[in-house]
């Protein structure tokens, strides 16, 4: 009987996790297990305190409209969330890593003739179990993440200014757009990052997509 139990507990052990659930994990519930494998393998954790994870790329078409370059200008002063620029094939590093509240997402375009463009945002879980992605002077949206035949989808649904520990809505017509960022499984390690921005008067003011692999 004892050496049952100990088997037991030994393979308790030996089927927990390393590591504990990611917030994207959480948030998909029973959703996760309609993933693609090879997505889940990707975001089944995050980086841990001291790691960085990275995946290097192109950017296969940025565009982006008069207005959205116009957002762009605008919003620098709170951590380059958007990119002014333009561009095909613009070579791409997005690295991750451990904050305090979450997990900093760090894009590095690398135009051709400009100086490496970083932007910056977080993306962490609010005490209500809200999906927030945030960039500097108290903004950020709040995302609905979504498993769609197996791909992975954000899409905002508000954007916010943060203000002495309340989060005041913004109106949707000062945001840049809806934002709609889908993460496709290409097989072999590879996978397609897509984000459009769509404003109800404006129109697109923001559109990206790209091919990336793990850095090794």
């Amino acid at each position: 009987m004892m050496q049952s139990q100990t088997a037991s507990k030994n393979n308790e052990v030996a089927r927990a996790p390393a590591f504990p659930p990611s917030v994207l994990r959480r948030q998909l519930g029973d959703g996760w297990d309609t993933l693609i494998p090879a997505i889940q393998e990707r975001f089944e954790r995050e980086p841990q305190p001291g790691e960085t994870i990275v995946y290097e790329g192109v950017m296969q078409e940025i565009r982006r409209s008069r207005m959205g370059w116009l957002f762009a200008w605008l919003t620098m002063p709170v951590g380059n969330p958007l990119t002014p620029f333009a561009g095909r094939n613009v070579p791409m590093e997005v690295a991750l890593s451990k904050s305090p509240t979450g997990v900093q997402w760090k894009r590095t375009y690398l135009y051709n003739g400009k100086k490496p463009y970083v932007v910056t945002s977080e993306k962490r879980e609010s005490k209500t179990g809200e999906m927030l992605e945030c960039v500097g002077g108290g903004f950020g949206m709040k995302l609905k993440v979504t498993a769609e035949e197996g791909q992975l989808h954000f899409r905002s649904y508000r954007y916010f200014w943060s203000f002495m520990g309340k989060r005041i809505p913004l109106p949707h017509w000062l945001a840049p757009g809806a934002t709609h960022v889908i993460h496709t499984d290409r097989g072999g390690g590879d996978f397609m990052f897509t984000i459009s921005m769509v404003h109800a008067q404006l129109g697109e003011t923001f559109f990206q997509q790209g091919i990336f692999r793990l850095k090794t």
